[in-house]
């Protein structure tokens, strides 16, 4: 599997509002030249549709995509991690990351099988809350929205390991989430990445431009 980049909401997100919001965030000048990005999305659905005991709460969520060789080129890396403080508290350099605050509430989801690496970011009033990065059990770097508490290897980790990253982050967004044990544990990811699994995927930026400066230099053409 890809890494799985997701982020969770909850009120209603669509297509046009991630353009907006991402265009007021992410310089051009720092992507690469064939960079691509798309997203599926879904919504509204329930933590208790998926877990047994889960919120009847309703959820947004939406996953992103681009190339394996990544959206932002080094020097965009270093540019896009001066926002949100991604490169102080270690953050992973994507998307989703960069649209936490563009939320009343947001949970922001990174897993990477490939780099074993977990990350969780939690929006609340438009403000970072908690994040958590875990990479492979040897190293984490936790914020508290302000200070960074960097840890090799980790001594003191409530979450355990990565699914267990990922259920602090939801636990954080919801203020409660389900036990999840056994099998649906081992699932998790599994079931995270099906939430959208079944959503066509819409194109947000590519060719150079956005996805609504496409449709306006077509209609100009």
């Amino acid at each position: 599997m890809n890494d799985l980049v997701q982020l969770h909401t909850c009120e209603p997100i669509d297509a046009e509002r991630l353009v907006r919001e991402l265009r007021a965030r992410v310089d051009t000048q720092w992507l690469h030249r064939w960079a691509r990005l798309s997203v599926a999305l879904t919504g509204a659905w329930r933590p208790a549709d998926v877990w047994a005991g889960g919120l009847e709460r309703l959820v947004w969520s939406a996953t992103f995509s681009y190339p394996d060789g990544g959206f932002f080129t080094e020097a965009g890396e270093r540019a896009a991690g001066e926002q949100n403080a991604l490169a102080r508290r270690q953050a992973p350099i994507h998307p989703a990351e960069m649209l936490g605050s563009a939320f009343a509430s947001a949970l922001v989801l990174w897993h990477s099988d490939a780099g074993r690496t977990t990350c969780a970011s939690v929006w609340r009033e438009r403000h970072l809350r908690w994040s958590l990065r875990l990479d492979d059990g040897q190293r984490s770097a936790r914020c508290d929205g302000e200070r960074v508490l960097i840890e090799a290897p980790p001594r003191h980790l409530p979450e355990v390991d990565r699914v267990g990253v990922l259920l602090g982050g939801w636990a954080r967004l919801l203020g409660e989430f389900p036990p999840v044990e056994g099998r649906e544990r081992l699932m998790f990811v599994d079931a995270l990445e099906a939430l959208t699994a079944e959503s066509s995927a819409e194109s947000l930026y590519g060719g150079g431009a956005w996805a609504g400066e496409r449709v306006k230099a077509y209609a100009r053409g």
